[in-house]
């Protein structure tokens, strides 16, 4: 025989070996030993395939293991195909392959791992916030109409007040004259001087028992004013004394008692105005006379037109005011006289009209 055929005869053997090995290389790592019987004819070995049972892959979740990393879910077969890879928790386990004695182990393919993409979680659909409503500004609170205890019918009754204040030191002292007689007054007050030293009057004067009440923030006389000049001459003054003092006044007096009838109807304070003026201002500090003169002077005009439920209007802020005082309320103590605050002289006055005493309304 010629060695070309010889060699044509080993050829063919070769690639019948390879095409009975191929199928069953990817199954010989994971197969107990495979029964192996050679064929009487060609002389080439036969592979029996035997009953293979896949362990159970193990199905411990993240908590029971410990880790609760995101954990890709993977599919399993119990009968992987020849020459895939096998993956189990993850780590993927290439098969043993075996290589017949005296030839070339065939290049594997490796196939890609499969992964399972878990399951996408829709996020909720996002509420909508709605838009927040403006609430419009509020009105200024209505003054506190608490109605004071009732006045005994027969005694006398007058209310002192006292403006422009208030007074570093004259506050105190009139305070102090009102509390020897065992009576009450009335401050108006101007709101831009409340502060410092004159504040700490004002607080005194309400901490003992006395009446606080708008005069205004300036002292302009605002009746021949547009109604927005009125209004913030009022609510500043009534919001600065509700800080400093914690209460909210109910009670207004206009510079000079001037005032129309529409800022009457329209005010959220009751308006009082007097019917005994003292005139002390024009006698603060007369120098055509003494002192004792102008003080003489101002006693008077209070004494020779006072009357049960009046209200005697003066001033906080002059010394002759308050040596005028301190003789007046003396007289009047003598006469039978006690001494309340506005708000209680009027048993508490209404809105809309203007007092001139505890008699007359209009």
């Amino acid at each position: 025989m010629r060695k070309g055929a010889v060699y044509g005869v080993i050829a063919a053997f070769v690639v019948i070996a390879m095409l009975i090995f191929i199928p069953v290389v990817g199954r010989v790592a994971r197969d107990p030993a495979p029964a192996v019987s050679t064929d009487p004819v060609t002389g080439s070995e036969t592979v029996t395939e035997r009953d293979v049972t896949v362990p159970a892959t193990d199905t411990k979740g993240p908590e029971e293991s410990g880790d609760l990393t995101d954990v890709i879910p993977q599919t399993s077969d119990d009968t992987a195909a020849p020459g895939t890879d096998t993956t189990v928790g993850g780590e993927t386990t290439v098969p043993e392959t075996t290589t017949a004695p005296g030839t070339t182990a065939p290049e594997t393919t490796t196939v890609p791992e499969t992964t399972t993409a878990p399951e996408t979680t829709t996020a909720p659909e996002t509420t909508t916030v709605p838009e927040t409503t403006t609430v419009p500004e509020t009105t200024k609170p209505a003054p506190e109409t608490t109605k004071p205890e009732p006045l005994d019918p027969e005694k006398k009754y007058v209310a002192f007040t006292f403006d422009d204040g208030p007074h570093p030191t004259n506050s105190k002292l009139i305070t102090d004259k009102l509390l020897e007689y065992g009576g009450k007054g009335t401050f108006f007050v101007i709101g831009n001087l409340i502060k410092g030293d004159r504040e700490k009057g004002m607080q005194y004067a309400y901490e003992h028992g006395m009446e606080i009440a708008i005069h205004c923030w300036t002292h302009e006389h605002y009746y021949t004013k547009e109604p927005g000049y009125f209004h913030e001459e009022v609510y500043k003054t009534a919001d600065k004394i509700k800080e400093s003092i914690g209460e909210w006044p109910t009670i207004m007096r206009p510079p000079g008692g001037n005032i129309t009838e529409d800022q009457v109807k329209e005010s959220e304070f009751a308006v009082i105005i007097w019917d005994v003026d003292s005139n002390d201002w024009r006698y603060k500090n007369n120098k055509d006379r003494t002192q004792k003169e102008n003080v003489e002077i101002i006693v008077n005009n209070v004494m020779s037109d006072v009357k049960p439920g009046s209200i005697i209007l003066m001033h906080e802020i002059y010394e002759n005011s308050y040596l005028a005082f301190c003789e007046i309320i003396g007289r009047l103590a003598d006469q039978g006289y006690e001494f309340v605050t506005v708000s209680e002289l009027l048993q508490g006055p209404e809105l809309g009209y203007k007092y001139y005493s505890a008699n007359r309304k209009k």
